[in-house]
């Protein structure tokens, strides 16, 4: 008896270790995304570029896979109810290089520079010019990144000096020209210490326009600038004024980006988004860079902005923020919850059971697509549970079926009758 067990174990151990193996993402943190990963060698691009320091060198190189970010937040699927066609989203920031970059072909208009004056035409930093992408971006050739809302265009307003720069009273005129534009999703991709009156107007009339107003929950893009010194810990303007979306970054898990966290001024966010290592187009040509931070994030939540207001074109932007807000995933605690854009395009809320706004789609076609759980922990434990029962049937395979077998000379049961019995004969 005591040899026959041995024998078990000896099959059963490598076996079940083989078992294992095959089990996708078991042994993988549930945030991984396998060979999803952005490409180490493409270069980074930064919110600002130092006094005497050239303006930021196209990138030669490309990443093919699907960015981590895109499969994260299931935009493929929310592409199904709405692309962003005929909406407009203002980009406050360096401006946008439109005319060098093909993902940006057609998708970018240039707005206001309210700093040196005239219209956006280039943009020295780049940062501009990824946000631009990220928002709505068209796909390349080759390549499967694309913005969020791809059918939407993008407005860029130059709120800053050359290198990235801004202040509070350029920023203020730099969302006075975005919300003249008539857009009515705004993202001030900037953040900067104080809210004078002038700031605060400006908002508070972008606001009472009808858009949706997005900014970052932290300054720390904008700490290492040329010029600048760090400042006191404490909140950071537009993201900390009434009715302003504050956006703070997440990484491929869904957890908090704590890179940076503790230090400069930050404001409670009120919404996350992917802001690590994310993969986008910048100026110069074809080439894309990675990027990370709050206001990388923000344009994520710009772009489903865009998808919501293309579909539900009767939705005020206070309601449009709910909306986000409300259809969320993830929020623990103080923690701001994940922006989800097929949740966000279909879910009928509560309150709008009683009334929906005109211009809204009916129930049945905001249900077309159901919502998406949070991807990496759905597609997780999909593989654990999956993994888990082939394991079990393998393991009972191997531990009642073989030892049989062995014993019986690997002959084939009597059939007919008990196992060992004797048949029954007719009549």
């Amino acid at each position: 008896m005591r040899s026959s067990r041995s024998s078990v174990s000896r099959t059963l151990g490598p076996a079940v270790l083989a078992a294992l193996l095959l089990i996708p993402n078991a042994a993988s943190p549930a945030g991984a995304v396998p060979g999803d990963e952005d490409s180490p060698s493409l270069p980074g691009i930064r919110a600002t570029v130092a006094d005497g320091r050239p303006c930021t060198a196209k990138s030669a190189k490309k990443a093919a896979q699907t960015p981590w970010a895109q499969s994260f937040l299931g935009i493929g699927r929310a592409w199904e109810l709405s692309r962003g066609a005929g909406v407009e989203v203002a980009v406050v920031s360096t401006g946008a290089d439109a005319s060098r970059v093909p993902a940006l072909d057609g998708r970018v208009t240039g707005g206001r520079d309210v700093v040196a004056g005239g219209t956006v035409g280039d943009d020295c930093v780049g940062y501009g010019t990824f946000l631009a992408g990220l928002v709505a971006g068209k796909r390349q050739e080759g390549l499967a990144a694309a913005g969020v809302a791809p059918e939407a265009r993008v407005i860029a307003v130059r709120a800053t000096g050359k290198g990235g720069l801004t202040t509070p009273e350029a920023l203020a005129d730099g969302i006075g020209a975005a919300t003249a534009s008539g857009a009515r999703i705004i993202h001030v991709a900037l953040a900067v210490p104080s809210a004078p009156r002038k700031l605060k107007d400006a908002v508070a009339a972008a606001l009472e326009a009808g858009a949706v107003v997005v900014a970052p929950a932290s300054a720390r893009e904008w700490e290492s600038g040329s010029g600048a010194t760090r400042a006191e810990s404490g909140p950071v303007y537009p993201a900390a004024l009434p009715g302003v979306l504050a956006v703070s970054s997440v990484g491929p898990g869904g957890e908090p980006d704590t890179q940076g966290a503790e230090q400069g001024p930050r404001t409670r966010p009120r919404l996350s988004a992917p802001g690590v290592s994310v993969t986008g187009p910048g100026p110069g040509g074809s080439g894309q860079f990675t990027g990370g931070g709050d206001a990388v994030a923000g344009a994520f939540v710009a772009g489903t902005a865009a998808l919501v207001l293309s579909y539900h074109p009767g939705l005020s932007g206070e309601q449009i923020a709910h909306r986000l807000e409300a259809t969320a995933y993830g929020a623990v605690g103080d923690a701001p919850g994940v922006v989800d854009p097929v949740r966000a395009l279909s879910a009928v809320l509560p309150e709008e059971h009683a009334s929906s706004p005109s211009g809204t789609r009916n129930a049945s076609a905001a249900h077309a697509v159901p919502p998406l759980d949070p991807p990496t922990a759905r597609d997780h434990a999909l593989a654990v549970a999956g993994g888990a029962v082939a394991v079990t049937l393998l393991v009972a395979f191997l531990a009642v079926v073989l030892p049989r077998g062995r014993r019986r000379g690997w002959r084939a049961g009597t059939a007919g009758g008990p196992a060992g019995g004797p048949t029954a004969s007719a009549g």
